[in-house]
């Protein structure tokens, strides 16, 4: 069993961990500055950019070098020490838990399939008719009667009078009697009174005569109608995922549009004064915003419609307004900094009439400061401010709430049992996720650390495919061992 939640290898989907499912697709990209889709809600707010900082000397200061968006409680540096109090967190499971309870499937929207794709079905899509509806030739050749041609051979071929044609798209306007052989094309109807199709290869033609080598049965090189799927049965169920073989399916049945649940709009916000744009100067001691690429990427991975909205001040009015002017276009909040002890006061003071934010500990490292709550029934998540404390709660806590969302049944990520290649030390008080690299030897898996465990170093989940978890109660799974290490993306990715 995993060490929280359900493993993932008992859902609806087979979980491969060398080739793992597929969710981004070109109608999910979002935008910088606007929906790529009309609100499907009240209101025609917009957002506004918000400039990430003004221009200044000074050197450049890396992103995540010093975290990005707000400090982390007890995880600047990234030691192993517990600056929380273990009675205060709350384990990790409790916590999704918490999470996945307050979150349900948007409302289904009808959808024409190219925007479908990607999206999880929201009801039965039955067959009206037989799938194909006709039956057609497999190959191209002379649609004959079996009877006929039942002592063919080689040597002493049976010789057939051709009385016309069957070609693609049209109903047969001939019939195949006693002697008598129609030419078809590969994928045309069967002309009535004939039973099987010699291929070509079988066959010498002289004329209006047709010498046929070969005996066949009844039924040879034929499709028959209702051959894929009899009319009355399912076609797609509902909760099932879209993607290339449903979509075919769909429209060869002539489904143009089908019942889904939408991809959930995020918006993504970073707040923090010391924050500034990639591509702009970096005064010393100022940021660059690495979290809203982070988070867009992951969402983007996810299969939602990732919307960056900026970096916003550690002002209460600005949050306020940032957030409020979006709640009937967006579908859920994701901002990063501002949870840790001291600065949740902002979050709570730009909201407390409008919602309930909640503020914890959870015991994990990285991202033991969390924030959740509806703003306006909106879900709004507030991870910490360290790059890797962002990746690892997504991962953990929102990527699933949001597959959720989108009316998903597997919602977790794969997870494998690895031989780890050095010691995973973190504290005993919480679960350790370290970043790690996996792959296959010798018939079973091997996990060696990318880097160390510090939470603002973000290049080692760069470098990394999965993350080896080290429960609670245990310091240290030491080389050798055995842990238990969620899949974050495929084998084959660059690993």
């Amino acid at each position: 069993m995993p060490i929280f939640g359900k493993d993932p290898f008992a859902e609806d989907r087979e979980a491969s961990p060398t080739a793992l499912e597929p969710e981004d697709d070109e109608a999910s990209q979002g935008g910088r500055y606007g929906f790529d889709e009309p609100p499907r809600g009240a209101g025609d707010r917009t957002l506004h950019d918000r400039p990430g900082g003004e221009a200044g000397p000074g050197e450049p200061v890396e992103a995540g070098s010093t975290g990005t968006g707000g400090v982390e409680t007890g995880q600047q540096g990234g030691g192993h020490h517990d600056h929380g109090d273990p009675s205060e967190m709350r384990p990790v499971e409790e916590v999704r838990a918490m999470i996945l309870d307050r979150i349900r499937p948007l409302t289904p929207i009808e959808l024409h399939l190219q925007e479908a794709h990607g999206c999880v079905l929201a009801s039965d899509v039955v067959a009206e008719l037989d799938i194909p509806s006709f039956s057609s030739s497999a190959m191209d050749g002379f649609a004959v009667r079996a009877s006929d041609i039942a002592r063919a051979v080689s040597d002493e071929p049976v010789l057939l009078r051709v009385v016309g044609r069957a070609p693609i798209g049209r109903t047969p306007d001939v019939t195949v009697g006693g002697g008598e052989a129609v030419r078809i094309a590969t994928g045309a109807p069967i002309p009535a009174g004939a039973d099987c199709v010699v291929p070509i290869e079988q066959c010498i033609v002289e004329g209006e005569r047709v010498h046929v080598l070969q005996m066949l049965p009844d039924g040879a090189n034929i499709r028959p109608s209702g051959q894929d799927v009899r009319a009355g049965r399912i076609l797609v169920p509902a909760g099932r995922r879209l993607s290339a073989p449903e979509l075919g399916l769909l429209a060869s049945s002539g489904h143009a549009s089908v019942l889904v649940h939408p991809r959930p709009r995020v918006v993504v916000l970073s707040t923090g004064d010391e924050l500034v744009e990639p591509g702009r100067p970096a005064p010393y001691g100022m940021v660059r915003d690495a979290n809203s690429y982070t988070i867009f990427g992951a969402l983007r991975d996810t299969g939602v419609t990732p919307f960056i909205g900026g970096i916003v001040r550690d002002e209460v009015e600005e949050l306020k307004d940032a957030v409020l002017g979006l709640t009937t276009r967006a579908d859920a909040f994701i901002s990063s900094g501002g949870v840790s002890v001291g600065e949740r006061d902002v979050v709570k003071k730009a909201f407390f009439r409008r919602g309930e934010i909640d503020f914890y500990k959870v015991a994990m490292q990285p991202g033991m400061p969390q924030g959740f709550g509806l703003i306006e029934d909106t879900p709004y998540f507030g991870l910490p401010g360290n790059p890797v404390s962002v990746f690892v709660s997504f991962e953990v806590f929102i990527r699933p709430a949001l597959l959720r969302m989108m009316g998903r049944r597997d919602i977790f990520r794969p997870e494998i049992m690895a031989v780890v290649e050095d010691d995973i030390s973190g504290p005993r008080s919480r679960l350790m996720f370290q970043r790690v690299r996996v792959w296959r030897e010798r018939g079973e898996w091997r996990a060696a650390s990318t880097g160390p465990s510090a939470s603002n170093l973000l290049s080692t989940v760069v470098r990394a495919n999965g993350l080896a978890m080290v429960p609670v109660g245990m310091e240290t799974a030491p080389a050798g061992s055995q842990v238990r290490v969620m899949l974050f993306r495929a084998l084959e990715d660059g690993s």
